[in-house]
């Protein structure tokens, strides 16, 4: 009989061991004009990315201008903003998306969506109707622009998908998360460096979650504010101890690896810790290459690799279609990170070396 239950003790010791050990980690891409390609472009892309282990995929909001060349690719549909009025609202933006959901979740690929680009509209010059009428600071700072922006949210979230007749809010299955907004602050840094956004930032999320419903299993995500974590706002306190908000997104655009050894790993559990409890993932990072500063072929391999020696889930800006319209990464100034399908970068190595390790954190019911 003791030896039964020395056994039988020694079975639920081991049991246990294995229910509470995390998830595997998982990796995966942006692409901000995804929605735009035509339906063989996005097929192409999506079964590609599946098959190199992809797990998740990071959506915008945004419209596109077909016939435009985005790094490498022709656009083939025109697409209109969400708004060019605040308060009224052209769903063909949101029409795109839910049938590239459609096809991501076909492959077992959820999607993380970003519902307003700040980094980009919050400039001068910009059509942005937001950017027009409150402008960088006054949009995270007054009351009527948290109201007008909560609209937005709303909307967006209780969308109704024309190919798939999901309700957003619903469909755990197509979508991890949704970005409170990409790069929030990033053009006026002084809101997240000082307590002028706090507001902002818990109260999106609270109302995000008010109507995603508290036992909803979408997450809520920061979304990078900021910008790149040097500027010191990827773990604002108004974020890391906001309740509602789930997920600490990391943008982050380093130098090479050979400089910094463990640039990303040493920094893993520093970021696990600032977090404090709330799930941490690298939503940008990319290999610059512009003038040659980098070779991808070497870089990319490394520093995911870096990330998967920890189980930092990561997401790469940006893995894109093979070049149909001419395109250099090394010639853009400004984003020269991208890494064309079907060059010579091991894209697949690493994303499947993501999930064949554990994960920093534990990502059972998000995306496993």
């Amino acid at each position: 009989m003791t030896k039964v239950l020395l056994y039988f003790t020694s079975f639920l010791l081991a049991a246990s061991r294995v229910v509470s050990a995390n998830s595997p980690s998982w990796a995966g891409s942006n692409l901000y004009f995804l929605i735009g390609l035509s339906d063989s472009q996005q097929n192409t892309w999506v079964n590609n990315l599946a098959s190199d282990g992809a797990k998740v995929v990071r959506l915008w909001v945004n419209g596109q201008s077909a016939g435009s060349c985005q790094k490498g690719s022709t656009i083939a549909k025109p697409i209109n903003p969400l708004e060019s009025t605040i308060g009224v609202y052209d769903d063909t933006v949101l029409d795109a998306i839910d049938s590239v959901l459609v096809k991501l979740a076909a492959k077992n690929i959820k999607a993380i969506i970003s519902p307003h680009d700040a980094a980009n509209e919050f400039l001068a010059g910009s059509s942005d109707p937001y950017w027009n009428r409150y402008g960088s600071g006054y949009f995270y700072e007054q009351q009527a622009a948290f109201d007008d922006y909560d609209a937005r949210l709303s909307h967006v979230l209780n969308y109704k998908g024309k190919t798939s007749g999901q309700v957003w809010k619903n469909w755990s299955k197509a979508i991890m998360a949704f970005d409170l907004q990409n790069e929030p602050m990033s053009t006026k840094l002084a809101e997240c460096q000082t307590s002028a956004g706090a507001n902002w930032i818990c109260g999106r999320a609270q109302h995000m979650r008010s109507v995603l419903g508290a036992n909803n299993p979408i997450k809520i995500s920061s979304g990078g504010i900021g910008g790149d974590v040097s500027h010191n706002c990827n773990f604002a306190s108004a974020a890391v101890n906001c309740g509602q908000l789930d997920m600490i997104a990391v943008h982050r655009y380093a130098g090479n690896l050979a400089s910094n050894p463990g640039e990303w790993s040493n920094s893993a559990a520093g970021y696990v810790s600032s977090a404090k409890g709330k799930l941490v993932y690298v939503e940008e990072w990319g290999v610059r290459q512009y003038q040659g500063a980098a070779d991808p072929a070497v870089e990319y391999p490394a520093q995911a690799n870096d990330m998967n020696k920890v189980g930092l889930p990561w997401l790469y800006w940006q893995i894109v279609p093979a070049e149909v319209c001419s395109y250099d990464p090394k010639n853009d100034g400004s984003d020269s990170f991208s890494i064309f399908m079907g060059s010579n970068v091991n894209v697949a190595g690493a994303m499947k070396g993501a999930t064949q390790v554990t994960g920093l954190q534990d990502w059972t019911g998000i995306i496993y």
